[in-house]
């Protein structure tokens, strides 16, 4: 293992003095010495006091955080992290997920046989990979080894996150997006004033937006977003109002998925009023396209609010739409209004 990999798996364990290092590692001194120069520049490591001594330790960033849990959990499976994280390495399991053979593993890496193959059998002596078939070889990922999720979280691109901004006294960000995302964003945004929603978990930071995040199990186009929000009290009331403000919906996606869920007349029964109580968020074409699609099945929107009856306003869009009304108007004409 090179004495940089060597430094920062030890620090990984726990912070330790340069002293203790020094004294801990089988390395010359001054290679050490010069190695921790170089890792704090590159800021792989930092200096904190603890117990009236100066150690290093690992910075509380997402990606050196994972990369520390990567470091511990490869060790402890017997693998070498240091050859794992190698660019070449990662390029050859990045092409694992896309292709199976040599031939085509070779093709997609622009690297020779000679070294895919090496890789593989890096991979299948660390039991990351199984061989499927010999001749020609094919070969899949084990995802169910600990080092996988691990591996992913580091390498992926991140998805893109759906942000819904609110100004006002106290603006804040409502970001919707997976477990992953949420974990990244709360090592980029401790210091600021973070909130998750059904935890009870909310944080005051810096002066600036505060950002709500709500988890979903996968990725989700902000269309689909929006059709579920639509079915809850608070979405027909808030985040749908916020999610049209924005400018972002795609109306066509949108009213292609309303016809796939069978929400079509509840969708364009709250684009109507929402555009009759501020013309800024909907275009009259738009509500128009949606009525040229409306089901002739009665569909009752919004079920929930059943419990609280009519008040007359709804006559005019049940006609209209098809639909049995119960929503709160006062609420969204607030929200409407105040965007």
């Amino acid at each position: 293992m090179k004495i940089k990999s060597a430094i920062f798996g030890l620090i990984c364990i726990k912070p330790y003095t340069i002293k203790s290092i020094v004294k801990r590692l089988p390395y010359a001194p001054v290679s050490i010495y010069n190695a921790i120069e170089e890792m704090l520049n590159e800021g792989k490591i930092y200096k904190i006091k603890t117990d009236g001594e100066t150690r290093l330790d690992i910075p509380k960033k997402y990606m050196d955080q994972k990369r520390k849990d990567f470091f511990i959990k490869s060790l402890s499976y017997g693998i070498d992290p240091e050859i794992f994280l190698r660019e070449n390495t990662l390029l050859v399991w990045n092409a694992l997920d896309t292709s199976t053979t040599v031939k085509k593993i070779t093709k997609k890496t622009k690297l020779s046989e000679k070294s895919v193959r090496k890789y593989l059998k890096f991979f299948a002596d660390s039991e990351l990979i199984k061989f499927e078939k010999k001749k020609p070889l094919i070969v899949a990922k084990i995802h169910n080894h600990p080092l996988v999720p691990l591996v992913t979280s580091m390498v992926k691109e991140s998805d893109k996150t759906e942000r819904m901004y609110s100004p006002g006294s106290s603006p804040f960000e409502e970001i919707i997006t997976t477990p992953d995302e949420i974990e990244k964003i709360l090592y980029e945004k401790i210091d600021d004033s973070v909130a998750i929603k059904k935890t009870g978990f909310f944080v005051k930071g810096k002066p600036g937006k505060i950002s709500v995040l709500e988890s979903v199990t996968s990725k989700q186009i902000l269309e689909v977003i929006f059709l579920d929000k639509l079915m809850t009290p608070e979405g027909v009331e808030d985040s749908c109002i916020k999610i049209l403000a924005n400018k972002k919906i795609d109306f066509d996606m949108l009213l292609a998925r309303a016809i796939e869920k069978n929400r079509i007349n509840q969708v364009g029964c709250y684009l109507n009023i929402l555009g009759d109580i501020n013309k800024k968020l909907v275009p009259n074409e738009i509500i128009k396209k949606f009525h040229e699609n409306i089901s002739q099945k009665k569909y009752i929107f919004l079920k929930q609010e059943m419990k609280y009856g009519k008040s007359g306003w709804e006559q005019k869009y049940e006609k209209i739409w098809n639909v049995d009304l119960y929503l709160d108007i006062g609420a969204i004409e607030h929200g409407a209004r105040g965007i």
